[in-house]
């Protein structure tokens, strides 16, 4: 049954809360119970996104569904309401779980690691190729740079792949991502003319960048939208024998204008920034419910936005997509909770991160956590586990930083 709480910094810790994610937890109701104007940048992690639009949240509502637990931007996706409460696992229980996996998160916490961890493997194929990583001494040279060093490699193998993507090695929510690329004699940065001293200059201006294969969508995706799509699986593996996917949906990029170099999610902190996604069936391969959700509504659209084509239909290879997130998983057992990001290239599937701690709103949308009796039982499992703590395992938890 759906609980009230007591959102202050000292009853999370009591009540088993990382004291990280009770930091985040507590900031994140800050920034939409304040909505300010836009004068400072706001996040979930200090990254620098617009701030909210003034008057965006009902208050009242606001602070009905904060004292269940759950953020705004959420209630207004689930229309939340005394009906539906307890269908919704709450954003403050699902930070508390936090962290699922044990200390191997650290293998998936960063781009890189997870790149290095599947290298040689019959699965490296399914992850981007990696040319260099920038360091405060200059570009370091990885697997398919052909280990040359310096600007000038740098340069002659952006000229002989012809685009990077770049971004931040442990980045969140697509911030810092860029595009590198060099046409016909001419030096691109973000899709628009450069020079060579430009982009080194954006090389040495970005440390702790992964500058990788550039990614196309494929023939099927790419009529719903030009930019690189996403697809979420959510892999469940507790035993470290068995895994499932549990839950899924598609981000499908809008409001792009074609631009590639633009990415397929916008923080939704204004009336106008929406994100257009799609539910999938791992089971089947199907493919639809096209929903455009804003910070405080949603908007059924089965076409897209952008191009006003149908995103409905089977997907192309689905069962080999299925079939390498659960070998993938099987090979990284010791973790139990991955959200995988995976993008339908036309060079087949690609995972470009998986994440240890996903955010569960947009999956909850198409399937609330507990209407499912797997997904039910495993969150409600682990709730009671934390709830049975002593207080010197709490403490211990409210130490746990990464």
């Amino acid at each position: 049954m759906a609980r009230k709480v007591d959102n202050t910094f000292e009853a999370l810790l009591k009540d088993g809360f990382a004291r990280v994610r009770a930091q985040d937890y507590l900031r994140v109701l800050e920034e939409e119970r304040n909505t300010p104007t836009g004068e400072a940048a706001l996040s979930f992690n200090h990254d620098a996104v617009d701030g909210y639009d003034e008057g965006l949240f009902d208050m009242d509502y606001l602070e009905w569904a904060h004292s269940y637990g759950f953020c705004a931007k959420q209630a207004y996706a689930y229309d939340l309401s005394e009906k539906n409460l307890d269908d919704y696992l709450s954003d403050y229980d699902y930070q508390r779980v936090w962290p699922l996996n044990s200390w191997q998160r650290i293998w998936i916490n960063d781009k890189l690691t997870l790149k290095y961890m599947l290298s040689g493997t019959s699965l490296d194929k399914y992850l981007p190729e990696y040319y260099y990583y920038s360091t405060p001494s200059g570009p370091l040279p990885l697997l398919e740079s052909s280990m040359r060093s310096g600007d000038a490699a740098f340069l002659d193998t952006l000229r002989s792949v012809g685009e990077f993507a770049c971004k931040p090695c442990n980045g969140s929510r697509t911030v810092g991502f860029h595009k590198l690329s060099y046409v016909d004699g001419d030096y691109l940065v973000d899709n628009k003319p450069s020079s060579a001293e430009g982009v080194l200059e954006f090389l040495h201006k970005n440390p702790n960048y992964v500058f990788t294969e550039f990614l196309h969508p494929s023939e099927q995706m790419a009529k719903i939208s030009p930019v690189i799509n996403n697809l979420r699986l959510q892999v469940f593996n507790p035993t470290g024998v068995d895994p499932v996917i549990g839950a899924s949906y598609f981000r499908i990029a809008m409001d792009v204008d074609g631009d590639d170099s633009k990415t397929n999610y916008r923080y939704p902190s204004k009336a106008d920034y929406g994100n257009y996604n799609l539910w999938f069936d791992w089971k089947t391969g199907w493919y639809g419910r096209g929903t455009i959700l804003y910070a405080n509504r949603y908007v059924d659209s089965p076409v897209s936005p952008d191009t006003g084509n149908l995103a409905e239909g089977v997907l192309e290879g689905w069962q080999e997509v299925v079939d390498m997130t659960l070998e993938m998983s099987a090979r990284l057992n010791p973790l139990e909770y991955l959200g995988y990001d995976i993008c339908l290239t036309d060079k087949g599937p690609k995972v470009i991160e998986i994440n240890s701690h996903s955010g569960c709103k947009y999956l909850q949308f198409f399937q609330p956590f507990y209407e499912d009796e797997y997904l039910s039982t495993y969150f409600r499992d682990k709730l009671a586990v934390i709830d049975a703590l002593g207080a010197d395992e709490v403490l211990r938890r409210n130490a746990i930083v990464r």
